[in-house]
């Protein structure tokens, strides 16, 4: 089954949500982040996914004791992003008992550093490939690059790594869809699997992704946090044939 998982994106240990990833389109939707992630596991989250949006755009872990209470507070898994980009910082969260971090920046901007961090935890990191019109943007979604998303995919599978994030950034925070398109052609090119983040918010969302082979994964932000989707009704679509 694809596996629905909640995003909590924090801000000054508030939950929030941004629109294509722009820190000036911020709508908070909580104070508390662990009993957000408590009302996710209730409701039959397999795992969270957990955001340090200060760290993404910093390059430092800021809400650490906050997503430290997350970790410590749920019984399933979570895995946690923003600001990982030394091996220092990976292996303070995954001390603390993230079952995976998800790094994005250090292994465009750092090869040296992610080589390292592969080497002592590649089965517990999961790249972010925050990708606009086929290239990807890094610090946050604050910076673009000319690297292809695709064939930067496929060269760190060959490196090991077996867990790969696809934003559509254009799609991200608006509740306007997913576009099948461009996350076939991204499937294709790469040849690796994806947990799929951006744009899935409506019923049938869930229909075209059950439909795209490749997918193992869908990230849930502000779908759920308007209520545009229910957590229970997506784990039933996703569990029927």
């Amino acid at each position: 089954m694809i596996l629905p998982i909640p995003a909590i994106d924090i801000i000054a240990g508030k939950v929030v949500r941004l629109e294509k990833g722009d820190y000036e389109r911020l709508t908070i939707f909580g104070d508390s982040p662990l009993a957000v992630a408590r009302k996710w596991e209730a409701e039959g989250a397999p795992m969270l996914h957990v955001v340090d949006l200060e760290g993404a755009r910093l390059g430092r872990p800021v809400n650490l004791r906050t997503i430290r209470k997350i970790v410590k507070g749920v019984h399933i898994p979570v895995q946690v992003g923003g600001g990982i980009r030394t091996v220092e910082t990976m292996r303070r969260y995954l001390d603390l008992g993230a079952e995976r971090v998800v790094v994005g920046s250090v292994a465009v901007k750092d090869p040296q550093e992610f080589e390292k961090m592969v080497a002592e935890a590649s089965l517990q990191i999961a790249v972010s490939l925050d990708v606009e019109e086929g290239n990807l943007k890094v610090q946050g979604w604050t910076e673009k690059t000319t690297i292809r998303a695709a064939a930067f995919a496929r060269k760190l599978q060959a490196e090991g790594i077996n867990h790969f994030i696809f934003t559509d950034i254009a799609q991200d925070g608006m509740l306007t869809g997913i576009r099948p398109q461009v996350i076939r052609e991204f499937l294709r090119e790469s040849g690796v699997s994806i947990i799929l983040a951006g744009g899935v918010s409506r019923p049938e969302d869930i229909v075209q992704v059950k439909a795209i082979e490749g997918i193992e994964g869908i990230i849930l932000g502000k779908a759920l946090y308007t209520s545009a989707l229910r957590l229970p009704e997506v784990i039933t679509m996703l569990q029927g044939e």
